[in-house]
């Protein structure tokens, strides 16, 4: 039986904006607290920052996903785990079509996508462990939207925030958004005075 809870977005859209510019080298110098060591970009396009929508998947069944897709709002990711059978792909190109039209930003999945090819073709971030020709099955057994999710070895809640680039992957609390934002933006600021330091060093070494 599917479990549906409705989507919660826990941290303010303001605060989120904030994250926008954020690389997420700069969270992983002051934290490793909610780092997706597992997890990487598999599209060009991996510039991705929304609210959490947790899905769990039951077995191989992936019909939970067209829930997911129906109950989503502009701004969310999709957080899908697949316990136990990471080898197979719950993601693919029509998926991410049907996404892109409901405003959905990303998806995280600790399983696999499909059609690769195509979604290196789209602008939609893709971050998974891999690629895979075997892929889900709609079979209508359930699974459960918007329930805490096993990703990586940690427990994700709908409504956390999601910023990943071509660097990595972090699925930040509330509390973790709220605390590390100054700090995370003090030390970009201060990784830009020292670039354009060290560039002019270099322009001037070569006069």
């Amino acid at each position: 039986m599917l479990e549906l809870n409705p989507s919660c977005r826990s941290i303010p859209q303001d605060l989120v904006e904030q994250y926008r510019a954020v690389d997420t080298s700069s969270i992983g110098h002051l934290t490793t607290e909610g780092y997706i060591r597992n997890i990487k970009a598999q599209t060009k396009c991996s510039r991705l920052l929304g609210h959490v929508v947790t899905v769990t998947l039951h077995g191989t069944d992936g019909s939970a996903l067209y829930h997911a897709l129906i109950n989503s709002r502009p701004g969310d990711v999709l957080v899908i785990s697949m316990p136990n059978h990471a080898e197979y792909a719950c993601w693919g190109e029509l998926r991410t079509i049907a996404a892109m039209i409901k405003g959905v930003v990303g998806i995280v999945t600790n399983a696999c996508v499909t059609d690769i090819r195509a979604l290196q073709d789209l602008p939609f971030p893709v971050f998974a462990k891999g690629t895979s020709s075997v892929t889900t099955q709609k079979s209508d057994l359930g699974g459960k939207i918007n329930t805490p999710a096993v990703i990586d070895g940690q427990e994700i809640h709908p409504g956390d925030m999601v910023i990943g680039d071509e660097d990595g992957l972090f699925i930040l609390s509330p509390d973790q958004s709220a605390r590390l934002i100054d700090p995370v933006l003090e030390k970009q600021a201060q990784d830009e005075r020292k670039r354009l330091e060290l560039l002019e060093k270099l322009a001037e070494s070569h006069k």
